[in-house]
């Protein structure tokens, strides 16, 4: 059952920028969102997809919107945000509806987790400062309250598919 698909596309990742002198891009990937992980591979045509990142959804510890003004610097404009361990991934889709799907599916399904943060930034980290607050810590607490419950019904909830 933890195997089970319950979201799968294309979408494209910004690099999460783990060590100081890792460069920032994007990167298109195939995201695959199962019972127990987020997982996403490189996918080239008439290769087999390689895998290049997952997070165990037990460890992920927010899941919602970024709400910018900003010009995303990519083709697929609509981001939202995975806060893990001490890492943020973010993801832009490639519509409204598509980002919407990820957001609740994820929140529904990490809404139990032991490790949610209590405050979230709702904007993007960018040069060495949150633009929602303009904290210069990375790790700084956010500055907007998290509700794991707030748009996390799944009104459509996708089959189950093995992967």
């Amino acid at each position: 059952m933890n195997n089970c698909v319950l979201l799968e596309e294309q979408l494209i990742k910004k690099s999460q920028q783990k060590r100081r002198t890792s460069p920032s891009n994007f990167k298109v990937r195939f995201f695959v969102l199962t019972k127990s992980k987020l997982a996403y591979f490189e996918h080239r045509h008439g290769k087999k997809r390689t895998l290049k990142g997952s997070i165990e959804l037990s460890r992920i510890k927010c899941v919602e919107i970024v709400k910018s003004d900003i010009t995303i610097p990519c083709h697929y404009k609509y981001p939202f945000q995975v806060l893990h361990d001490n890492y943020l991934l973010y993801v832009f889709a490639p519509n409204r509806e598509s980002r919407q799907r990820w957001v609740f599916t994820l929140k529904e399904e990490t809404r139990n987790n032991n490790n949610l943060v209590p405050k979230y930034h709702p904007n993007f980290w960018i040069d060495g400062k949150w633009r929602c607050c303009a904290q210069t810590e990375k790790l700084a607490a956010g500055c907007i309250e998290y509700d794991p419950t707030k748009n996390a019904t799944v009104r459509f909830i996708p089959p189950c598919r093995k992967h």
